[in-house]
């Protein structure tokens, strides 16, 4: 992941754009912020939201601490926990409320039961399923915890990543076979690949977040190479005109910087080359829109770009071949394990199950036994 444009942490003199990077003594910060989000399982994402507000109040840049937590963002699975689908739960609502002139207390617990008559519910749960789908009420379903150090690394290459979008040249250079990093490089521009070495000049682009990932991917790469270097000549802020040298070297910053595994994206690549698609088979709008820096709109715009026939289901595009795919593989599963569902999914090229689940309508809860996340199909109503 690349870290939002306005959590960019650098410092700018005249010489030289040096990203500030997490060192280790922010190891103190990282474990308090991992231990907020591992304590904050099976909670909502609003009480998640107030622990975090509270580090910022703890002496740190809170662009250094919303920064680290955006990293911990992109390792958390977030679900909706309704007996109810929200959307729907809202609109018998809303249809039943509407019949009465006016909605005094008594009237709502009237309408509560009424709705949940019909759908063969208690009132509770379709009263705790109307806002169920707003962001702040979804809840944490699963977590994948970094050790404090892993954090600290990921923090620095998503800023780097970020700050290297801004880049008007980027010269690398490595040693040994470099096809995937000249790979990488073609995808930002054309290379101009000499042995062991690549200078890239970029054109400018309205979306960074776009350029980011592409940046990102480059800069992944070039850490699984040897003696690698990298020069670029930053514009950052755009509104200065003037640019200013960024370097980075695996002596000195090899050990800073990791990357996350990106098994997911070449499973997409690898499956879909002949179409020459931006995106997968399934996107998640939500996660797809972060991890791109752009909003849900603008992601939209670029999926249509694409020309390729997708399905809308709520939060998710769906090729209609990958859905009937999905429903059938996904009815072979049986048992209510989330692990054998995100096994499977994720197999499919689906980074973050939860959404697809709901939107084929099944639900992700918490066991009250075992305390486990376990999936069952929604309820229907009963004709």
């Amino acid at each position: 992941m690349i870290l939002p444009h306005e959590l960019i942490r650098v410092r700018r003199t005249k010489n030289a754009l040096t990203p500030l990077f997490a060192d280790p003594e922010k190891i103190s910060l990282a474990k308090t912020l991992i231990a907020v989000y591992s304590e904050s399982r099976d909670r909502r994402r609003g009480d998640l939201m107030e622990g975090l507000a509270s580090c910022e109040e703890l002496g740190y840049d809170f662009k250094l601490v919303r920064g680290l937590s955006a990293v911990l963002d992109s390792r958390c699975i977030f679900g909706t926990r309704s007996f109810v689908p929200p959307v729907k739960a809202r609109t018998m609502l809303f249809e039943e409320a509407a019949r009465r002139p006016s909605v005094s207390e008594r009237d709502r617990v009237e309408v509560l039961s009424n709705v949940a008559e019909g759908l063969g519910v208690a009132s509770a749960d379709v009263d705790e399923s109307m806002y169920a789908d707003l962001l702040e009420e979804q809840h944490l379903i699963d977590f994948k915890e970094p050790s404090p150090d892993e954090l600290l690394r990921l923090y620095n290459f998503a800023l780097s990543a970020v700050v290297l979008a801004y880049s008007v040249r980027i010269v690398v250079g490595y040693t040994g076979r470099g096809e995937a990093v000249v790979k990488a490089a073609e995808a930002l521009g054309e290379p101009d690949v000499k042995v062991g070495s690549l200078s890239i000049d970029l054109k400018p682009v309205k979306q960074v977040g776009v350029r980011g990932t592409k940046v990102e991917r480059l800069l992944a790469l070039l850490l699984e190479a040897k003696n690698w270097s990298l020069r670029a000549d930053v514009a950052y802020p755009a509104r200065y005109r003037e640019t200013r040298p960024l370097e980075l070297n695996q002596k000195l910053h090899g050990g800073s910087l990791m990357a996350e595994p990106a098994e997911e994206e070449l499973i997409i690549e690898i499956k879909a080359p002949a179409r020459k698609r931006s995106f997968g088979d399934i996107v998640v709008i939500d996660d797809e829109a972060h991890r791109r820096g752009v909003t849900d709109r603008e992601l939209l715009r670029l999926v249509e770009g694409d020309k390729v026939n997708y399905m809308r289901l709520p939060g998710v595009l769906v090729t209609p071949e990958k859905l009937a795919e999905l429903r059938a593989g996904i009815e072979e599963i049986g048992g209510s394990d989330l692990a054998d569902y995100k096994t499977y999914l994720k197999g499919q090229g689906c980074k973050n199950p939860i959404p697809v689940l709901e939107a084929l309508g099944y639900v992700v809860e918490i066991d009250p036994e075992t305390r486990k996340p376990c999936v069952s199909r929604l309820r229907r109503r009963s004709s």
